[in-house]
């Protein structure tokens, strides 16, 4: 009998003052390219304490090079299947910005910090990007 298994992948709602940040994929990023997202990525298979903090902390300093805070809350989860046909469970954290000036870096094209109602206008924003921004923008 085999185990199923599947990706657990987060992504953080940084704040900055009363602005969000979001990154632009990459045009040549296999998943959604050029679709604006949230940072974040894969959890690695690794062992210890406090997985979760630490990977969100190495994948926003990675893919938009800034620092976040220890204070990271657990606010959306929700799931999904992967252009590559993988099962991936999606945690979505808030968190806020600690240093470092936003830009892109791995699989990003661009980033913009952008107030809620700012948020609130766009309109190539995805249906999915929005209800996780909709768990702490009101």
């Amino acid at each position: 009998m085999s185990i199923p298994l599947h990706v657990v992948a987060i992504n953080a709602i940084v704040k900055k003052d009363n602005k969000y940040l979001l990154a632009r994929r990459s045009y040549q990023d296999d998943q959604s390219p050029g679709e604006w997202s949230l940072p974040g990525g894969k959890v690695e298979n690794e062992v210890g304490k406090n997985r979760l903090q630490e990977a969100l902390k190495r994948e926003v300093l990675e893919e938009v090079d800034i620092e976040i805070t220890d204070e990271i809350e657990l606010i959306y989860n929700d799931s999904f299947i992967r252009s590559s046909g993988d099962f991936v469970i999606m945690l979505t954290f808030v968190c806020h910005w600690k240093a470092g000036e936003a830009k892109p870096l791995e699989d990003q094209a661009e980033v913009v910090w952008l107030t809620a109602e700012e948020i609130s206008t766009m309109s190539d924003l995805p249906e999915h990007t929005k209800s996780r921004l909709s768990q702490i923008i009101k």
